[in-house]
């Protein structure tokens, strides 16, 4: 009996050596793997992705040789991340089900809940979101509930850019709310992500028309910036919060302006000062003080002649003085002058984009001063300009498109076959587990070769998909093509009609008398007489529209007669009462001077022809982008197009239109942008890009007229899909019937 003890006790001890020794074991792989996920996270964090790609799949093999499931699973949901911020979704939603499952086998619910959210980021992405919304919903109220981490916060705050994109404004902020008091929890050092979460907050308020709490939000934004010592961010602050009291409180406006100024000239950041000059001078634009907007512009192109560093910023600059100087009509002089420096930066640097401006604006002032001969002059070399950029951006980006699609089969060959190498590799392993009776691993496998399988079909399809577009492309390339060459006989036969104009009225003003004079005003009327007839219903329903709209204008102007009248009754007993009817006041005046403004253009049958919309779009995006120092490219039709849109749908696609230059111009922080309509049969499509820093998830979709722009497109019977990723641009699509 005793010697029986002996031997249990021995038997025990040996147990608790071996335990002990896996113990140490698995703690020694803990500490290898998740030091290559921090490798990971380092080069993902920095955008190097190839990097970032080869340290996980060391962290999953080494996971794997050690039979240390934790570390596969993480290895799987940083790849998962990478490939999600890569847009490559179809590898992104092959790896969520296989973390799941070694969730379920860990009893691991945080590893669960993550690779549930990744499922619904991917959802998000592809623009599934009632299903995105139901599954962080799900694991939302399972785990990050009750258990607040950083993931949990991202989820948050991914299901307010969820719930902003079905236009539930509301629960998008009180989403964004929960993410920000997660934040908090969490670190409460973490100034730089607090301020950013606020400063979007205030964004939502501001689409949702609550000034007040929009500027609220922003102030404690600024705190935060402040602490964190982020001074270039705090000049942007600034000028955003001068845009927000725009309209309400005209003496914060300016002294959040002046901040703005004097935080960007603190930072010592060249690029910051020019934008915060040329942001001062746009909204000095917008107030008509031309004045201050010239002295803003000079101060910017007086740094910029002295770093030499941005030679197209500079030209942009002297087009924007010249038209100043053009429309105060001060000093024609001055405006030709700096007119002219642009012409000559542009001619050096061979830049067709500025080329065509400067010629475009030389057009318009010659126009103004009844030089019609060198008006004339100046608007053909534009026209030439315009379509030299038109015909080379359309080989360029076909010849872009083919690389696209041979670099992606190459890719997806690639991908098959470690596809295939990887699915018979399972099938051994497979094999090796039924051998071992090891049916639980056998099953494992099996759904690994199922999903592999699956991915590989979605990957095929994808690469048929780019062949059905690219041959598209080429067709749309052809009609391009003709569309120019019939532009260009169009413009001949122009160019020959103007000459014979200027040749009668030199024959009319040489000796042709008041005979031939009153022929030709005789002529005019007759022309004039048969397009009355020919427009006579279109006229009468411009005519209806008119004074519907001018019914409208009228009752805010009695609204406004209302609240002056009330501002005197309260103007000594209660001025704060009165100052508000007055504030009231003035925004009702900008708002209707804004309408009389669209009214007047859109109502007007001289603009039914659609060149006429597309020469107000440049001019408008020319002027916004300009501004913000973004080189773009434009992308229009030819001036031979046939397309007619109704008033009511080409009202709406400039509205879309403006929507989405202003939000790229005041928000992306872009570079470079591509501006693109295009016309196919009965349809219109336009194309808004950039490569600036994209929506932050949380609440990009609310902040800036998302849901006014979705709510235009459904009226028009458009299609409107909007792609962003942060730090990847944004990217807008309309589609519209004629």
């Amino acid at each position: 009996m005793l010697r029986y003890k002996s031997i249990l006790v021995a038997l025990f001890l040996q147990l608790a050596v071996v335990a002990a020794t896996a113990q140490r074991s698995i703690n020694k792989d803990s500490i290898t793997a998740f030091r290559m996920f921090d490798i990971a996270e380092a080069f993902f964090t920095n955008g190097q992705y190839d990097s970032a790609h080869y340290y996980c799949d060391r962290m999953e093999a080494f996971s794997k040789l050690r039979n240390y499931p934790r570390g596969q699973a993480y290895a799987l949901i940083k790849k998962t991340d990478i490939y999600i911020d890569q847009d490559i979704l179809l590898k992104a939603a092959a790896l969520p089900a296989i973390t799941t499952n070694f969730g379920h086998q860990l009893k691991d619910s945080l590893i669960v809940a993550i690779a549930g959210k990744q499922t619904a980021q991917i959802a998000m992405y592809s623009q599934r979101h009632d299903e995105a919304i139901a599954t962080f919903e799900k694991h939302i109220k399972s785990y990050f509930r009750h258990h607040p981490s950083k993931y949990a916060a991202l989820a948050y705050s991914d299901l307010a850019y969820s719930l902003g994109e079905n236009g539930d404004l509301p629960s998008s902020a009180a989403n964004l709310l929960e993410s920000i008091k997660v934040y908090e929890t969490l670190d409460l050092d973490n100034y730089g992500d607090r301020a950013i979460a606020l400063n979007n907050l205030s964004s939502i308020y501001y689409e949702l028309k609550q000034k007040d709490k929009a500027i609220e939000y922003a102030k404690k934004s600024l705190f935060f910036r402040e602490k964190a010592g982020d001074i270039a961010k705090l000049s942007l602050g600034c000028c955003n919060i001068s845009q927000m009291y725009l309209g309400v409180d005209s003496a914060e406006a300016s002294r959040y302006l002046d901040l703005c100024v004097k935080y960007a000239e603190q930072s010592k950041d060249e690029s910051r000062i020019i934008h915060a000059y040329v942001t001062s001078a746009q909204i000095a634009n917008g107030r008509q003080d031309r004045s201050t907007a010239v002295q803003f512009e000079l101060k910017a192109i007086s740094l910029l002649e002295k770093s030499k560093k941005m030679p197209r910023m500079l030209t942009r600059r002297y087009i924007s003085v010249g038209m100043s100087y053009a429309k105060s009509g001060t000093d024609s002089l001055i405006a030709l002058q700096y007119f002219s420096r642009a012409l000559d930066r542009s001619r050096e640097m061979n830049d067709k984009y500025n080329l065509r401006d400067v010629y475009n604006e030389l057009a318009a002032f010659y126009r103004h001063h009844n030089d019609f001969e060198k008006a004339f002059g100046y608007f053909v070399k534009h026209i030439s300009y315009r379509d030299s950029i038109i015909n080379s951006n359309t080989t360029s980006n076909i010849a872009e498109l083919e690389k696209k699609y041979e670099t992606s089969k190459k890719d997806n060959e690639i991908t098959t076959l470690n596809a295939d190498q990887r699915i018979n590799q399972l099938q051994i392993e497979k094999q090796k587990a039924l051998l071992a009776a090891n049916f639980l691993e056998a099953q494992r496998k099996e759904d690994e070769i199922q999903l592999l399988s699956k991915a590989q079909e979605l990957q095929d399809l994808k690469i048929k998909q780019q062949e059905e577009a690219l041959s598209k492309q080429l067709l749309e390339a052809k009609n391009n093509e003709q569309r120019l060459q019939l532009a260009e006989q169009d413009r001949l036969f122009q160019q020959k009609q103007l000459k014979n104009s200027t040749l009668i009225r030199n024959l009319i003003l040489v000796g042709a008398g008041l005979l031939l004079l009153l022929a030709y005003f005789l002529f005019n009327r007759y022309q004039l007489k048969r397009k009355i007839y020919e427009h006579e219903s279109l006229l009468a329903v411009r005519n209806n529209i008119a004074k519907d709209l001018h019914d409208d204008i009228g009752a805010s102007l009695s609204n406004i007669n209302i609240l002056n009248e009330l501002a005197k009754r309260n103007l000594v007993h209660d001025q704060a009462r009165a100052a508000s009817y007055i504030a009231t006041a003035g925004e009702d005046i900008q708002r209707i001077s804004e309408s009389l403004s669209d009214i007047v253009w859109n109502v007007n049958p001289r603009y039914d022809d659609l060149n006429n919309l597309f020469i107000r779009m440049k001019r408008y995006a020319a002027d916004m982008l300009d501004g913000r120092g973004i080189q773009y490219q434009f992308e229009f039709p030819d001036d031979g197009v046939v397309l007619t849109l109704p008033m009511e749908k080409r009202r709406n696609f400039y509205l879309l239109f403006k929507e989405a230059v202003n939000n790229m111009a005041r928000y992306s922080k872009a570079r470079n942008a591509r501006i693109s309509i295009s016309i196919v049969a009965n349809q219109i499509s336009m194309l808004v890009q950039d490569d600036g820093q994209g929506f932050d998830t949380s609440v990009a979709s609310t902040g800036n007229g998302i849901v006014n722009m979705h709510q235009r497109a459904q009226q028009s019977g458009a299609q409107l899909k909007i792609e962003s990723n942060k730090h990847s641009g944004t990217r807008v699509e309309l589609v519209m019937e004629g």
